[in-house]
């Protein structure tokens, strides 16, 4: 009786073992998935952002060149396109084409027709057009984007198909995985390996996440051979399948890595941390060029520890802004910035209150109503309120942006663009946003007396805003030289390390108590038309 209860003992415990083994194996086997999949998805939208930042940079090429009226193949034509190709790394070759899509001639001639075009997509309500390029002497690709002019003849860039798909972990098949950039229609673009197009991965079955995009009729599709998977985990998984001791201590390993993971979680870090009153405002004055007084600050957050160190921003609005805690903490900066500078802006309502916003915030009409309830009846009024929309991320809805900014408006808050030039807007945001202010990004300032191209930039930007009636500021101004130029050029306000850094809010009571007294009078607004 014992011995039969010792055997039925020990096969229960083995079944018991196995089971728990094979539970642990299937469950390992989706977390094996799943973190592919993430990878993918991650690389795929990493991907997506690239194509896209390509085409833009593309297409402003091409509407630069139209503004200057390349159109023809005379020999400043030419330069301008030579000029445009060298400065812009993406783009192969400029040519400018007739009527019937026929080139004239290319950026280094007359040299044509060396390559056939594929089926065009054409951009809603836009004169660009997209479609692949296959060179007839030699097998290669491109992707080309051409602008239609109102003359017939038009401008076509081809974007080399390298700068189209990162390279990391998909060349030379790394892992068995391989990355496609395509057309909706199916139609390959590029493929990471190179010369990838059409093969399958091993034969076998994979793992494949497609990202779309909402602004070109583009999509970046990501894939791992499931065996390629396997085989990166091999020695793990034999190790759970073979061994029910192992593999319960293994899950209580995984179980106490879970644990782990989730106490040093950073977005619970962060959320904790807004909970706590961590996050605190800095500011950073913005300034008259012309008379050195102090128009406003630009509201920043930081991250302040229980210890007193701070935490640069760099480090927690990216996961504040993926996580979409960046809403929470954008109200929690706009209401201690209220209770902070109530009194002293009370007394000078000529002063402005800048806060950053992100793409999220104009996908719904939700910001207004913060905002009224915020500032209506407080000690800051919202005609001292700029909100500053971003480039770094893509707008999903140009018309539902367009909608909420008139809505912002209208109840007195002005609003500009920021990081113009840099991101993923491009003309088409000031041309479609009816925004009032542009803020020139910190690059160009940077490249005033290195580089005459970006000087270029910044007098068209300031003609820009002095044609649409847009108040035009500089950001990042580090030098008087700098200063000078800006000055000298119309733009009447900077802000910048040339003036102060961002610095708490006693520092930036006592820097307008000093610059700024109570008593006196306001200055007038600057507009584009003021600025002439």
């Amino acid at each position: 009786m014992t011995g039969r209860w010792l055997a039925a003992t020990v096969v229960g415990g083995a079944l018991l073992a196995v089971a728990i083994a094979l539970a642990l194996d299937h469950a390992f086997v989706l977390y094996m998935e799943n973190q592919a999949r993430t990878r993918l998805a991650a690389r795929a939208h990493g991907a997506l952002g690239l194509a896209e930042g390509r085409i833009d940079q593309a297409s402003n090429a091409l509407i630069v060149l139209a503004s200057a009226g390349v159109d023809s193949c005379g020999p400043k034509a030419l330069e301008t396109m030579r000029i445009a190709v060298f400065e812009s790394t993406p783009l192969k070759e400029l040519s400018v084409l007739d009527e019937q899509g026929r080139a004239l001639c290319t950026h280094v001639g007359t040299l044509v027709d060396t390559y056939a075009v594929s089926r065009e997509y054409s951009l809603p309500g836009e004169r660009i057009a997209l479609a692949t390029a296959r060179f007839r002497d030699f097998n290669d690709r491109a992707l080309r984007v051409r602008l239609e002019r109102p003359s017939g003849r038009s401008i076509a860039a081809l974007v080399a198909i390298d700068a189209l798909l990162p390279e990391v972990d998909f060349e030379q098949g790394a892992g068995g995985k391989r990355m496609r950039l395509m057309f909706a229609s199916g139609e390959t673009i590029a493929a990471r390996p190179t010369g990838d197009e059409g093969m399958s991965l091993d034969g076998s079955s994979s793992l494949s996440v497609r990202k779309s995009s909402d602004r070109f009729p583009i999509e970046v599709i990501a894939e791992q051979s499931r065996t390629a998977l396997a085989g990166e985990y091999r020695d793990l998984q034999f190790f759970v399948r073979f061994s029910a001791m192992i593999a319960l201590t293994l899950g209580a390993g995984l179980i106490w890595m879970a644990l782990r993971r989730g106490h040093d979680d950073p977005a619970a870090e962060l959320r904790r941390a807004l909970h706590a009153g961590e996050i605190i405002p800095y500011y950073q004055p913005t300034v008259d060029t012309r008379s050195g007084r102090i128009r406003g600050a630009e509201v920043l957050a930081r991250w302040r520890r229980r210890d007193g160190s701070i935490v640069s921003p760099a480090h927690f609005i990216p996961l504040a802004e993926q996580s979409g805690l960046i809403f929470d903490l954008t109200l929690i900066l706009m209401r201690r910035a209220r209770e902070e500078m109530g009194a002293a802006y009370r007394q000078r309502p000529q002063l402005r209150l800048a806060f950053n916003l992100f793409a999220g915030h104009l996908a719904d009409a939700k910001i207004v109503d913060d905002v009224k309830n915020l500032f209506d009846g407080s000690s800051i009024s919202t005609n001292q309120i700029v909100l500053e929309v971003t480039e770094r991320a893509p707008l999903p809805d140009l018309d539902e942006a367009r909608r909420v900014i008139e809505l912002l408006q209208t109840i007195g808050v002005k609003v500009a663009i920021d990081d113009v030039g840099t991101g993923h807007g491009g003309l088409s945001y000031l041309l479609k946003l009816g925004v009032d202010m542009i803020k020139i990004d910190k690059m160009f300032i940077d490249a005033i007396g290195t580089e005459r191209y970006s000087l270029t930039i910044i007098e068209t930007l300031v003609e820009l805003g002095r044609t649409m009636k847009m108040e035009v500021i500089a950001e990042g101004v580090e030098t008087f030289a700098q200063l000078e130029y800006l000055r000298l050029k119309g733009v009447l306000s900077a802000q910048g390390y040339v003036f102060a850094p961002p610095v708490p809010a006693a520092a930036y009571l006592a820097l307008i108590e000093a610059m700024e007294p109570a008593s006196a009078g306001g200055l007038p607004t600057l507009t584009a038309a003021s600025a002439a």
